[in-house]
């Protein structure tokens, strides 16, 4: 129901964009993400104190940013962009522009991941309606600005976080107890930092933690045949 509610989210969001254009104060906009902002970090913390495990978690995260920053994912995902900016030979006013754009900006992101992961694994969709929210109120600026392609976005949405709560959901039976539950604490910890960064208090690369996700469940697995 995630994936759906953040897909529907867009469409009424850029709906209200198209329909009052700019007419929408900027500060409203403004304080409303940063009423998110905290909401997230809230989110977040209440993930990452599930965890039991905190050296594992802390170990996860060092190695999953230690891999993120050697392959770059953030700078990658952000040259992924204009990449397919000059390939498709995007202009100004053009609805290609304002899908292009808008797919990126809601499809690429630790929160996409995390959530989808969340809500496959525990049936927990509370980080993707919170992403439904920011994308919703993002697709009002966008939709106004770039015309009727940001409403395109949805089906991306639809397609890659659907895909990616579905594998969850069909793994959950490799996935033990102890597995969910520090996954939980470390894609808590990732959020929040997205938390932080809505709010603009510090820039953190969170796309180069994606790698932790990986690494914690790849540690808890050993430890079943190699208690430590």
């Amino acid at each position: 129901m995630g994936t759906i509610i953040n897909a529907m989210a867009i469409l009424i969001g850029g709906g209200l964009g198209l329909l009052f254009r700019k007419r929408i104060p900027e500060r409203i906009a403004q304080t409303t993400l940063q009423v998110l902002g905290l909401f997230t970090l809230v989110i977040g913390l209440s993930m990452a104190i599930q965890g039991s495990e905190l050296i594992l978690v802390l170990v996860s995260l060092a190695a999953g940013a230690i891999i993120g920053e050697w392959i770059n994912i953030e700078d990658r995902l952000e040259r992924l962009g204009v990449w397919l900016e000059k390939e498709l030979q995007i202009t100004e006013g053009s609805p290609t522009k304002g899908f292009i754009y808008a797919s990126l900006l809601f499809c690429v992101g630790s929160m996409a991941i995390v959530g989808s992961i969340t809500d496959g694994l525990k049936g927990d969709p509370s980080i993707l309606i919170t992403k439904a929210m920011m994308d919703g109120i993002i697709s009002i600026p966008f939709a106004a600005g770039m015309g009727y392609g940001v409403l395109g976005s949805s089906v991306p949405i639809l397609i890659y976080q659907g895909s990616l709560t579905l594998l969850a959901w069909k793994l959950q039976s490799f996935f033990t107890a102890e597995m969910i539950r520090e996954l939980t604490s470390v894609g808590g910890i990732i959020v929040m930092g997205i938390g932080i960064n809505i709010l603009g208090l510090q820039k953190i690369r969170v796309g180069n933690l994606i790698p932790a996700l990986v690494f914690i469940v790849i540690v808890l697995y050993l430890k079943t045949f190699f208690p430590f």
